[in-house]
């Protein structure tokens, strides 16, 4: 995860505040000289922060993350929270938080975000929380971990745009097709994670393997199996 600092961050966060509201008044246009004169510094100052004019609208989508973290310091007992209801927490507050800027988000998110050619600040953020959400978790059977790598992480990221993505075109009274999808995915990557099919699994394959040479090799079909499988 990139380093917080909260003095950058603010500046960043007003900069990039600015560029929006701008970028929407002037249907896609601003100018850096204008952002500066509200944010209150001088224009040069603003490449201190960032190189370029697209850099300042994606970090509005990579401090929705940053404004994420501060928040769960605020909830109650979060920690004690299930996995699904954390990760329908992240999507609603998130969902919040891009609704501030509806105009500016409809019209730059795929552009800016799901279509573009590298990897974004505000993937590899949520990535990162994702991650942490995940693996902070107390109620996580060990047998999950098999499951949680880079990739899986950048397939429940890409799962996310694309929620985002469903939203943004979901014509549902207050998005209530948006709100019961983010439900039901939740809670089926709970279930799957907090299952302890593979505890179980992982438990009964050593059993089997450690007993074999009392019962298993009676049985021809499991004899074939083991006399093909070479442990290392």
């Amino acid at each position: 995860m990139t380093t917080f600092d909260p003095e950058t961050a603010e500046i960043k966060f007003s900069i990039a505040d600015a560029a929006t509201d701008l970028y929407v008044e002037g249907n896609g246009h601003f100018l850096i000289k204008d952002v500066a004169k509200i944010v209150g510094i001088d224009p040069a100052d603003v490449f201190n922060y960032f190189p370029n004019k697209q850099a300042i609208l994606q970090f509005y989508y990579t401090a929705i993350i940053y404004r994420y973290r501060l928040m769960i310091d605020e909830i109650d007992h979060f920690e004690s929270y299930t996995l699904g209801e954390k990760l329908s927490n992240f999507a609603y507050a998130s969902f919040d938080m891009l609704d501030e800027k509806k105009a500016f988000v409809k019209d730059t998110f795929p552009g800016l975000i799901l279509h573009s050619r590298t990897r974004t600040d505000f993937e590899k953020e949520t990535e990162n929380l994702l991650r942490q959400l995940l693996e902070d978790d107390p109620q996580m059977p060990a047998s999950s971990s098999a499951l949680m790598n880079d990739y899986f992480y950048a397939l429940l990221r890409n799962k996310y745009l694309r929620l985002i993505r469903f939203r943004l075109s979901d014509t549902s009274e207050d998005h209530e097709l948006t709100m019961e999808l983010t439900d039901k995915l939740a809670t089926f990557l709970q279930e799957l994670l907090y299952s302890s099919v593979l505890d179980q699994g992982f438990e009964l394959g050593k059993f089997l393997y450690a007993n074999r040479k009392h019962f298993l090799y009676e049985i021809p079909v499991v004899k074939q199996i083991f006399s093909k499988i070479e442990i290392r």
